[in-house]
């Protein structure tokens, strides 16, 4: 399946919502086609480049955007909502348009080898971060989380962890939920750890 690209500064999960302001002429003209024909675009981290004017190579796993609202200035930009959707590869980049075009190939989701009490162990030390998290101003989702399953619960976390762009992206490419909330658990103790650090310098 061939699927516009948007190279962004960011990792969108499946699941997550991220707002955009869309102001370049590139990205105007590939937002204005998926609105018309109700299509979605691929967000995916950049591995080289810049965000704005030059050319950026994207990392090869991406997230499916699917518009969830939008929101056209009579300049011709937009303000837009996007909803991640399904995880993809990216098989071939097309350069013909001004805005990247790519064959993409959509990723499965197996479950991967049962780890009993895993995902009771992540909200744990999801909840030891939550206070923190919460007075950070980052909007963590409401109570109904504790009863996810594994593949949605490790998204959802990652989504909101303050860590850097690479281990994001990291998360993103691992194959299966239950590789996936292992290293969400990894990342969950660094945090609690870099905090507990911060707590007792202070």
């Amino acid at each position: 399946m061939r699927i516009p690209l948007f190279p962004l500064q960011t990792v969108l999960f499946p699941g997550a919502t991220l707002s955009l302001h869309i102001f370049e002429p590139r990205y105007r003209e590939m937002v204005g086609r998926c609105l018309e024909h109700e299509e979605p675009f691929g967000v995916c981290l950049i591995l080289e480049g810049e965000e704005v004017g030059g050319p950026a190579i994207p990392h090869r796993v991406g997230t499916e955007a699917a518009i969830i609202a939008s929101q056209r200035y009579p300049d011709g930009r937009y303000d837009i909502v996007v909803e991640g959707r399904r995880r993809f590869e990216v098989l071939r980049v097309d350069q013909a348009r001004p805005y990247l075009r790519a064959e993409v190939r959509f990723l499965e989701e197996p479950e991967g080898p049962d780890d009993p009490g895993l995902a009771e162990a992540v909200v744990r030390l999801f909840e030891g971060v939550l206070e923190s998290l919460e007075l950070s101003g980052v909007a963590v989702i409401d109570e109904a989380w504790k009863e996810l399953d594994a593949r949605t619960l490790g998204y959802k976390i990652a989504a909101v962890l303050p860590v850097e762009d690479d281990v994001r992206q990291e998360i993103l490419e691992i194959p299966d939920a239950t590789g996936r909330l292992r290293r969400v658990a990894e990342a969950l103790m660094r945090v609690r750890r870099v905090g507990a650090e911060a707590g007792g310098a202070s």
